[in-house]
């Protein structure tokens, strides 16, 4: 049963990457786009990390999944915000 669980959360995981990919090439505008890969990868990275947490359980494992979810909740709205900046000031010139 466990092993359906961490099989379901990688896959789930997997999908909303698939869907941010998806989205960075069908939304017409950088701002769409980065809404698109902040959200979908942001959630598919936490049900992935979830997953091997899961799979290893382990305390050395899940405190390295806690530190790198955190790193990543704290760096991907700061780089999509660099990124949408760097849009802005390229459409001024």
């Amino acid at each position: 049963m466990n092993q359906v669980l961490i099989g379901i959360l990688i896959l789930a995981g997997s999908f909303f990457i698939l869907v941010a990919a998806i989205g960075i090439i069908r939304f017409p505008d950088i701002y769409s786009r980065l809404h698109a890969t902040t959200k979908a990868t942001s959630f598919g990275i936490l049900l992935i990390i979830l997953g091997v947490a899961l799979y290893f359980f382990t305390l050395e494992v899940i405190i390295k999944s806690i530190l790198i979810l955190v790193f990543i909740y704290l760096t991907a709205p700061l780089a999509a915000h660099s990124i949408s900046n760097s849009s802005v000031r390229k459409k001024k010139e």
